[in-house]
């Protein structure tokens, strides 16, 4: 058995972003090393120290590294950094789908070391009622309203439909949480997506939003989650999003009325 330290969950946050700056603040978990016959792992306690390394990568060439030590917490740790002039992320018809790849080797003295990359998007989305009182909400992309057209329900026997062409779309993943491979084409593509929470058969819907959200919160497309159709689960499971991704809106009803 191996007895090192293994790093996985990287999730990185958009925290703020602008034309000038962007906030970044990552979320990582650290499992202790798996103990072997005349050996002990690292500290069972529910604190301990690692080093961790991040670089940061772009599509024009750019590259930043840094490094930090980190209290874990019950294994959990987090890190923020700083871009300066970032190149951010917008949908079709607003500009330009720029990625970053974030990787972030982790290194406990005498346990070896872990990597593991993610690749992400700097997009800020959020929902203000800018036209007044008087109209519905409008969704916001880097502060500027994004024209919504139509809502596309995405079904599971639908994966393997193309996605729509221009950013005037918004699509809804239902009953099932969307692959990777859709995520990442709607990342290129600049068409964003709202992931409804499926409801699962032994009623586990908070711990698997939590594996889910953090697979899919480094999206940019990720333009929300919708909870409406959750009965009493709504609520919880609200509160569960709130916590592993509270960058993003929580909708109870659609198409883009009365988020949470």
């Amino acid at each position: 058995m191996s007895h090192r330290t293994r790093l996985r969950d990287l999730r990185p946050l958009v925290r703020y972003v602008d034309q000038e700056q962007a906030v970044v603040e990552v979320h990582f978990t650290a499992l202790p090393a798996v103990s072997v016959p005349g050996r002990h792992g690292p500290s069972q306690s529910p604190r301990r120290a690692v080093n961790v390394a991040l670089q940061l990568d772009g599509n024009d060439g750019f590259r930043d590294e840094g490094r930090t030590r980190v209290s874990l917490e019950h294994h959990r740790g987090r890190v923020r950094f700083e871009v300066v002039r970032p190149e951010r992320w917008w949908p079709a018809g607003m500009g330009a789908q720029p990625l970053y790849t974030l990787t972030l080797t982790l290194t406990e003295p005498g346990y070896g070391t872990d990597t593991q990359a993610v690749t992400f998007g700097l997009a800020s989305v959020r929902r203000d009622r800018v036209l007044g009182d008087a109209f519905q909400p409008s969704l916001l992309i880097h502060g500027q309203i994004c024209d919504i057209d139509a809502v596309l329900p995405l079904d599971r026997a639908h994966q393997s439909a193309l996605l729509p062409a221009t950013g005037e779309s918004l699509v809804l993943v239902r009953d099932h949480y969307g692959p990777d491979l859709l995520y990442d084409a709607a990342d290129r593509a600049g068409i964003l997506l709202i992931q409804c929470v499926p409801l699962h058969p032994q009623a586990e819907v908070e711990h698997i939003v939590a594996q889910h959200v953090a697979r899919l919160a480094p999206h940019p497309s990720l333009a929300g989650y919708f909870v409406g159709h959750l009965g009493d689960l709504r609520e919880p499971v609200t509160r569960a999003l709130r916590q592993h991704d509270p960058t993003r809106p929580v909708f109870h009803r659609f198409p883009l009325y009365d988020a949470a």
